[in-house]
């Protein structure tokens, strides 16, 4: 069995399983990257995770788990930094997961399962209302806009050696990146050049996929252990979770991962997702429970 884990890969759950319980916090973030402020969003443990920000950094949006004594479902949560609030932007009867802005800033683009458990690609405006988005392809786990409209999408596959990442242009073409894939997908600042991670010998490892030259590329960099999930500090520094900690590569630099960010006093357990707004001086980060 391989190290890592994609821990709630978005699939249909069981009515009778139980989603990982986890705290999602929100701290300022100085240029000397020392932290403070920091906030609890949730009251108790819940499924509260894949935090994205909005574009003008005022609120922060979430996955979240709805109820207890029913099937699992989710919604999209959100905070809005002023009020100190925390509300949902959508309440229905399916499950939504993943949230991340929408290139024309209308909204948010979301996963969904819907009622005969297929998920794919819905919108969200900042109204709450939902409309299906990418009538394929189906089985989308997890997806990330690039620079044209386009996307990378993380299908699933019938067991975790066959989801894959493809490559969804403007014009609808689908292609086949990598089979065999974590859940990463980023897109580089100022490029067309997209990020994901592929397994090799028990580990993942950082690939990209340019558009513009249509290369597809696996690096000798490896994520440090238990390390899954990107996020791009500048156009040259790419950060990874992993454990208690954020790791920095400088893509101009060696092929390895330095210390960015210890958080053991903040979380001691493990980060599971984090993100930080536009301005750079917050940074939102779940810990598991």
């Amino acid at each position: 069995m391989r190290s890592f884990s994609l821990a709630l890969a978005v699939m249909a759950l069981p009515v009778a399983a139980a989603l990982p319980q986890y705290n999602l916090y929100l701290t300022d973030l100085s240029k000397d990257l020392s932290i403070s402020n920091r906030i609890k969003i949730n009251e108790i443990p819940t499924y509260i995770n894949q935090p994205a920000f909005s574009n003008d950094g005022k609120s922060l949006f979430f996955t979240l788990e709805q109820g207890k004594d029913a099937a699992v479902q989710t919604d999209i949560g959100v905070y809005v930094l002023a009020d100190k609030k925390q509300d949902v932007l959508t309440k229905t009867a399916l499950s939504e997961y993943s949230p991340t802005l929408l290139p024309d800033g209308l909204g948010v683009s979301v996963v969904v399962v819907e009622a005969d458990q297929t998920q794919r690609l819905w919108k969200v405006d900042w109204q709450g209302n939902s409309s299906l988005l990418k009538t394929e392809p189906k089985g989308v786990g997890y997806h990330a806009w690039g620079p044209h409209q386009d996307l990378l999408l993380f299908i699933l596959g019938d067991k975790e050696d066959n989801h894959t990442v493809r490559y969804l242009d403007q014009d609808g073409k689908l292609t086949t990146l990598a089979t065999g894939v974590g859940r990463a997908l980023s897109w580089q600042p100022g490029t067309q050049k997209g990020y994901y991670t592929q397994a090799k010998h028990d580990q993942l490892y950082l690939s990209s996929y340019d558009v513009k030259t249509k290369a597809n590329t696996q690096t000798e960099l490896a994520l440090p252990a238990g390390g899954q999930d990107l996020v791009w500090w500048s156009e040259d520094i790419l950060l990874v979770s992993a454990g208690t900690k954020i790791y920095q590569w400088q893509v101009q630099g060696k092929q390895e991962w330095n210390l960015w960010l210890d958080l053991s006093k903040e979380c001691g357990t493990e980060i599971s997702r984090f993100a930080l707004n536009k301005a750079r001086s917050q940074l939102a980060f779940v810990c598991k429970a």
